[in-house]
């Protein structure tokens, strides 16, 4: 059976990720996520000084290609020199949106909000994870889940900000992803993204990979759950002919990011592009599977297919 790649609806608005550049500052992180891309890296790498800072974004705007910004970490909150940075981003007059990735423990202190707020920040896409049993075992921080809710509620004060949620998909929070998205739901949310998760590695050490056939038999209750909340779920890292369409929208591209040449050598390891429809597959943009997947579960030759 083949699938043919469907063009989104125009009434469909989202990031353009085409236009966005990320500029990670600072490896150090307040939780343990399980799944963490950039563990290897938490701790071991310097933080971007200021001067550093101020070349690379002046080469942005002068490069005129990007309009949008992204400061991340590990958790760029607990950087303490972030509001200066963000003015300094921020008084070119360039950029349209600045955002930062966050789990947005922090931003349960209102005042801190705040000042983020007031030093340029104007969008922010926070992770969530599950409920809060799930997402406090999820990212090893035990009442993280309340702190990023009161940070959501802080945000909801301020109807500018743009909000995006980002949960990760892992064995741990699988089964929680019903009562997760019926949460999202009634939150101020412009769109939500789900990853599948990275191994970072040949294989799946930690037993976090979920196996494509129970999230694709997941995926109708999912997308039923959201579909009235008129916003777009945006999947990650799936194999695109798994898609069943909107408001589940497949979309392998990812902003530009400028972080460390060590994390795309430790990325190198997860050897995704397996599958045994590659040759005929018109999907150029597929993730496919990993090898940590492939080695653990099989190439999924009877769920998977070519796109035309």
């Amino acid at each position: 059976m083949q699938t043919t790649v469907q063009p989104l609806p125009q009434s469909v608005r989202r990031l353009d990720y085409a236009k966005y550049v990320v500029v990670p500052i600072w490896y150090y992180c307040n939780s343990k996520c399980t799944f963490c891309m950039v563990e290897k890296q938490i701790g071991t790498l310097p933080k971007v000084d200021f001067a550093s800072f101020q070349k690379v974004v002046t080469s942005i705007v002068e490069g005129g290609q990007h309009e949008n910004l992204i400061l991340s970490g590990a958790e760029v909150t607990l950087f303490d020199q972030l509001e200066n940075y963000l003015r300094f981003a921020r008084s070119f007059g360039w950029f349209k949106r600045i955002q930062i990735q966050t789990n947005g423990r922090k931003l349960a202190d209102p005042a801190f909000l705040s000042r983020l707020i007031d030093a340029g920040l104007d969008e922010f896409f926070i992770s969530m994870h599950g409920t809060e049993a799930t997402h406090d075992l999820v990212t090893e921080a035990p009442g993280g889940w309340r702190e990023t809710m009161r940070g959501i509620e802080n945000l909801a004060a301020h109807p500018h900000i743009n909000l995006v949620t980002n949960t990760v998909l892992t064995k741990q929070n699988f089964a929680n992803l019903p009562d997760l998205f019926r949460m999202l739901r009634t939150l101020p949310v412009s769109e939500m993204h789900m990853w599948n998760f990275f191994p970072m590695a040949g294989t799946d050490t930690r037993d976090l990979l979920v196996p494509m056939k129970d999230f694709y038999a997941l995926l109708p209750e999912i997308l039923a759950i959201v579909e009235p909340m008129d916003r777009p779920l945006v999947f990650k890292g799936f194999p695109q002919c798994l898609s069943l369409g909107a408001p589940g929208i497949f979309d392998n591209n990812f902003p530009l990011n400028l972080i460390d040449m060590s994390f795309w050598e430790n990325f190198d390891e997860n050897q995704f592009g397996k599958c045994a429809y590659k040759a005929e597959c018109k999907a150029k943009t597929c993730f496919g599977l990993s090898e940590a997947y492939v080695k653990k579960h099989g190439e999924e030759r009877d769920l998977l297919c070519p796109m035309k």
